[in-house]
């Protein structure tokens, strides 16, 4: 039998939840509780732990982000399912951070909740396309928003192509070859992912390496 515990602040569907998982075979709520403060104080007791706590995120006390970084940074065995109404990157992004496995929206049926139990029983975790596409934009944000090692060379042509000179005249200002001044050009195009002058000048500038 696989314990579970709920922490939400609606006291309606906290019931409603724990008569529905109680039908679930394999499964039995042990306890509930209506703010963060409570699920911490519950989880301290070692006799209480469930194996699975179904996490709300906006919760009086301790929110929901606060009682996962709370059982994270004090290393309590315990699978994480967040359930809740909040869908925003932030908030999916935190609550993996501090061990969450798996990620579930209010608006979920009976059939993907029990599948998500029983997963995060059977591998450890439980990743819904929600997840998957929030960890994407995550990732593509930090990549665009990572700033390249440039060399010295790379930074004065840089700023050289913020004006309107020619790379003919860029080249003799920067006292190169029109060759050497072509390659130093590929390597930016390369190093910020662009394929023209105008796509690489509005990426640094955006990220606050040249101002246009």
């Amino acid at each position: 039998m696989t314990t579970v515990a709920i922490a939400d602040d609606h006291k309606i569907f906290c019931d409603s939840l724990e008569s529905l998982i109680n039908d679930f075979e394999g499964f039995r709520v042990v306890w509930t509780a209506q703010d963060g403060d409570q699920a911490v104080e519950m989880m301290q007791q070692p006799g209480q732990r469930p194996t699975i706590l179904l996490l709300d995120i906006n919760m009086p006390g301790k929110n929901g982000i606060e009682v996962a970084e709370w059982l994270h940074e004090n290393n309590i065995p315990v699978h994480i399912l967040a359930l809740t109404m909040e869908n925003d990157d932030n908030s999916v992004i935190k609550m993996l951070q501090y061990g969450v496995k798996g990620y579930l929206l209010k608006s979920t049926g009976a059939e993907e909740l029990f599948n998500a139990l029983q997963a995060i029983v059977k591998y450890g975790f439980y990743y819904t396309p929600l997840i998957t596409k929030q960890i994407g934009n995550q990732i593509a944000q930090k990549s665009r928003n990572q700033v390249p090692e440039l060399k010295d060379r790379e930074k004065e042509l840089l700023q050289y192509m913020c004006t309107d000179l020619s790379y003919t005249e860029i080249a003799a200002k920067m006292f190169l070859s029109e060759s050497t001044v072509d390659t130093y050009r590929a390597r930016l195009f390369e190093k910020f992912n662009v394929k023209n002058r105008i796509g690489l000048l509005l990426k640094a500038n955006a990220m606050g390496l040249v101002k246009l």
